[in-house]
């Protein structure tokens, strides 16, 4: 595990964060894993070789390909196909991509030069207007694009970017790395973008079928020198063993996320690679704060005092324990808060204080004739979240509450509509290396993903504050204080930060883990010829 290294090179670009903005940023490295920046043609695709093809699994797949709505620019950057202005390194580094320099003019005033020689995968030049509509395009039709990004105006100058927003907003730069900003070219018939999105990546998209797989092949005109590897298919596989079974039976060449039960039969590194870092990803619960039981503060410390993190991180699915939403290689007051250890004498004593008694002697606590039985819903694919949801529920059972679990393909229409008590899943809460991203999309009040009803106005007025705060000190002491307020709400409940891996036969090179995971594969991935 690399977790010492993550914390290091998080720690990084933290000093870095505002040092970068207020500079103008030199073009890719020649040796990182971003590309040379040649456009030869090598060996592995002259007209004498055969074409190499690899088959990737995809964990998870969005509702279509156009980046602009909901989720789908994930999709987009893991599979290489779209780019944004900036992205973040496998070391959290923001690093040039479409955008080859930038500099933070005055608050609320960035300027982007945008890359000459980039191309769409129609041929058509990439310039500041071409980016400015698609920002434009995102903002439009996407509900969180403006949360995202509160956008003044845009003006466009041959290949400079000028963004005006609407307030002081520290966190531009690493938000605008977010995939939903993927540029496309919106001069094409953006109807087809569902299936066949005009992006600027590596590889262009040859077929879409929806829920099962994307064909792509390799852009010859790509920006930094075409790939090697000429055609890949994405193969959707949600769940955790049928991935790994994919790959131990050569279905597949290369596969993310495979469940830790699994990962004894990919140990023969004469057969596969292995490359698995802490993420920055955490595994959590929602309470739904409307429930009528769950609205008690009393009841939802019980529960999160009811629950061994240590025993679910160090025996069922490694990782760490977690204490707040930010994992703990993030610089972000981790180390300040004080969160919930398992302590199952202080959880009875809270659901005695709220009233809740085990009167007949079934094991289960009951007020006023209404028995403590909660559902909990959760993913049917991840294995980490059954076999966490398990031990929970035979842990609460112990303090004298009934934890009944549903299974569900897809959680999203259950958590929007509150038709749940608790919900188990987890998310990447740092994927734009700072913590108001995170703070406004699923903490504040009325927040797009507050889907638990949760409100605190000390809360939203710290958030609010991070929007203006340019110090990075201040911003993590600003973090640390909203943080430490959801943990004494009992608000959500935080589990695990989970380790992230990718699994790759031993033929392929170029497979590495990002700590992001909107980012899977580059230009860089090729498969040598058997």
């Amino acid at each position: 595990m690399k977790t010492t290294r993550l914390k290091a090179v998080l720690l990084t670009f933290a000093s870095f964060f505002i040092v970068f903005a207020l500079t103008a940023c030199g073009s890719t490295d020649s040796s990182s894993r971003t590309g040379t920046g040649g456009k030869e043609t090598s060996p592995a695709t002259s007209a004498s070789a055969a074409p190499t093809h690899l088959n990737v699994a995809l964990f998870w797949l969005g509702t279509n390909l156009d980046p602009a709505v909901e989720w789908n620019g994930w999709t987009l950057t893991r599979a290489a196909i779209g780019e944004t202005l900036v992205q973040f390194d496998e070391n959290m580094q923001l690093v040039p991509k479409i955008a080859e320099s930038w500099e933070q003019v005055d608050d609320t005033t960035w300027k982007f030069q945008i890359r000459d020689g980039v191309t769409f995968h129609n041929g058509n030049k990439v310039t500041a207007d071409a980016v400015k509509k698609s920002i434009e395009r995102a903002l439009e039709l996407n509900e969180r694009g403006l949360s995202t990004l509160p956008i003044e105006s845009m003006k466009a100058e041959g290949q400079d970017l000028t963004i005006q927003t609407t307030e002081p907003y520290a966190s531009l730069l690493g938000n605008i790395a977010e995939p939903l900003f993927v540029i496309v070219d919106t001069s094409a018939d953006t109807s087809r973008f569902e299936s066949q999105p005009v992006a600027t990546g590596p590889f262009m998209v040859t077929s879409y079928t929806p829920d099962q797989e994307i064909q792509v092949k390799k852009y010859d005109g790509y920006w930094d020198g075409a790939p090697e590897t000429d055609t890949i298919t994405f193969k959707y596989i949600k769940d955790d063993s049928t991935r790994a079974l994919a790959l131990q039976s050569g279905e597949i060449d290369v596969a993310s996320n495979v469940g830790r039960s699994s990962l004894s039969l990919f140990e023969d590194k004469g057969q596969y690679a292995i490359d698995e870092i802490p993420s920055l990803r955490t595994q959590f619960v929602w309470f739904n704060t409307t429930h009528k039981l769950l609205a008690n503060v009393n009841v939802r410390r019980a529960i999160s005092y009811g629950i061994d993190r240590e025993m679910y991180a160090g025996t069922l699915i490694g990782g760490q324990a977690a204490k707040g939403p930010f994992t703990s290689a993030l610089p972000f007051g981790y180390d300040k808060l004080k969160g919930y250890d398992y302590e199952p004498e202080q959880a009875k004593q809270l659901l005695d204080e709220a009233g809740f008694k085990d009167t007949d002697g079934d094991g289960i606590r009951e007020k006023d004739g209404q028995k403590l039985t909660l559902q909990m819903i959760l993913n049917s694919a991840y294995e980490s979240d059954a076999t966490v949801a398990a031990a929970m529920q035979s842990q609460l059972k112990e303090i004298g509450v009934n934890l009944e679990l549903a299974s569900y393909e897809d959680l999203t229409d259950h958590q929007r509509s509150g038709n749940y008590d608790l919900a188990l899943t987890s998310i990447n809460t740092g994927i734009t290396g700072d913590p108001q991203y995170i703070l406004d999309f699923y903490f504040k009040t009325g927040a797009e993903w507050n889907v638990g009803g949760y409100s605190n106005p000390k809360l939203d007025e710290i958030i609010d504050r991070l929007h203006s705060e340019f110090d990075v000190e201040k911003r993590y002491e600003l973090a640390a204080e909203a943080q430490q307020i959801i943990l004494d709400d009992a608000a959500y409940m935080f589990i695990t930060y989970t380790p992230i891996n990718i699994i790759s036969k031993n033929t392929v090179q170029g497979a590495t883990m990002y700590p992001i995971d909107f980012y899977l594969l580059d230009r860089n991935i090729k498969v040598e010829q058997q």
